[in-house]
């Protein structure tokens, strides 16, 4: 993608099975719903520290996807992002981002561990739905909600810090079901343990 580009618009890519690898460069700003929805055959990709916003079901059903490296400025993940991205393991949220939305790693099955950067507020709806690989998750004390089913049937996550005050956990609004069939009992936060049974 040449320099002049400032945005991937929606659908730009979708359903491109073939294509295997994709730069872009700091020109671009924003990536567009869709944009690469259905490209199984994209391993990698790595998001500029130019890029504000992820838009909704961006990267959806890239299968082949193994890693994924988000830029430094990116706000906001969309609903859907890398949904049925199943051959993730592992993702870094910046500090940039401030919410993460519904449904936006959910089904990413291999999953194995996340790290969510420390000025996110909300976790949506049904954002890691399904992510049975996970082990072990720590939630920045920047959290005040976490939306129903955000980590709905996480059948290995045993494990959750919270990098906060037992007090500032309890003050968190949760959704229904937000950790349903989750085996941890227990949340770690900076001054004990709360039970989430």
């Amino acid at each position: 993608i040449p320099d002049s580009v400032t945005s991937i618009g929606s659908s730009a890519f979708l359903g491109c099975t073939g294509l295997t690898s994709i730069t872009i460069p700091d020109s671009v700003t924003s990536i567009g719903s869709s944009a690469f929805l259905g490209c199984t055959g994209l391993t990698s990709i790595t998001i500029p520290d130019s890029v504000t916003s992820i838009g909704s079901s961006a990267f959806l059903g890239c299968t082949g996807l193994t890693s994924v490296t988000i830029g430094g400025s990116v706000t906001s993940i969309g609903s859907s992002a890398f949904r049925n991205c199943t051959g993730l393991t592992r993702v870094t949220i910046p500090d940039s981002v401030t919410s993460i939305g519904e449904h936006a790693f959910q089904n990413c099955t291999g999953l194995t561990s996340i790290t969510i950067g420390g000025s996110v507020t909300s976790i949506g709806s049904t954002a890691f739905y399904g992510c049975k690989g996970l082990t072990s998750i720590t939630i920045p004390n920047s959290v005040t909600s976490i939306d129903s089913y955000a980590f709905f049937y996480c059948t290995g996550l045993t494990s959750i810090k919270f990098n906060g005050t037992i007090e500032q956990w309890n003050a968190i609004s949760k959704g229904s079901y937000w950790k349903y069939s989750v085996p941890a009992t227990q949340v770690v936060c900076t001054d004990g343990k709360v039970s989430i049974e």
